[in-house]
């Protein structure tokens, strides 16, 4: 049987990816850019992203994100990253991501206790993320429980098609809901380290040599330096690798122009942030 490398990409609405493509061109030269709008065939990607899922295995490229948004994530600067240096290799990602979901509520998972709730999946409402961006009630664990599905029907059909998955990294780039309230924050260490341990027991024989990436968030949410530093100690304590994205540079202030989001990260900053998380890895 083949092997296949398989990374997760999780968190909210910067793993989701609202990197503006019209701004690659800042960026990269027409030939890179051609190839990254052409995608990346050997680098395949099954999502559920904002509601919109790719129903399995896709060529990674752009517009793994949002519905009708000319858009990408940071699943492109990590298929860019591998085909540069693996050109001849197979990687597969799977990719769960809603933006403004809190590990307070969306992400619990079964060692939290009590509040998890086995049942609770998307289909709960028929717009998630329109729920979650209006405050309306999601009930607890839902984007937990989406995660292992997807896992879990993802690593089905690499079997299925004669592949041996091995989840290799487990990418995280969440934690900006969670930084704006100290009550959160407080449980944040205690309910990702419990996120993890639950799926390292999940996945267990698939897990085995998988390396937890944490990403750091940006200076604009209200505890962002305490949650960078909660995210420093823990993937050290769980042997994993923390990315400093401050101290790499990521922005967030410069697009789309006349009307500069400041929470997402920029185009090349999105690409920037996948290209890091592969790194960490291979």
């Amino acid at each position: 049987m083949k092997k296949a490398t398989v990374l997760i990409l999780a968190g909210q609405s910067n793993a989701v990816g609202v990197g503006h493509a019209q701004y690659l061109p800042k960026y990269y030269s027409p030939e890179k850019i051609s190839e990254i709008q052409a995608g990346y065939p050997a680098i395949r990607i099954n999502y559920f992203s904002h509601d919109k899922r790719s129903n399995g295995f896709v060529s990674t490229g752009l517009n793994c994100t949002e519905l009708s948004k000319n858009t990408l994530g940071p699943e492109v600067g990590m298929a860019e990253y591998l085909h540069s240096r693996y050109p001849e290799e197979e990687f597969f990602i799977i990719k769960c991501a809603v933006g403004g979901t809190s590990m307070w509520r969306d992400w619990i998972s079964p060692s939290c206790g009590d509040s998890y709730d086995p049942t609770s999946y998307a289909d709960q409402a028929e717009s998630a993320t329109y729920n979650v961006d209006h405050g309306l009630p999601m009930r607890p664990a839902w984007l937990y429980n989406e995660l292992v599905k997807i896992t879990r029907e993802s690593l089905a059909w690499l079997e299925e098609q004669g592949y041996t998955p091995e989840i290799r990294g487990f990418c995280w780039m969440q934690g900006e809901a969670d930084a704006c309230d100290p009550v959160p924050m407080k449980d944040y260490e205690m309910r990702f380290t419990a996120m993890v341990k639950d799926l390292y027991a999940a996945f267990a024989p698939y897990m085995a040599g998988c390396t937890v990436v944490d990403a750091g968030i940006s200076e604009i949410w209200p505890l962002y330096r305490e949650m960078n530093a909660t995210k420093a100690r823990m993937a050290e304590a769980l042997g994993g690798v923390y990315l400093d994205t401050i101290g790499h540079g990521l922005t967030t202030a410069t697009e789309p122009e006349g009307a500069v989001d400041i929470y997402h990260y920029d185009c090349g900053s999105t690409v920037e942030l996948g290209r890091l998380f592969a790194g960490a890895l291979f």
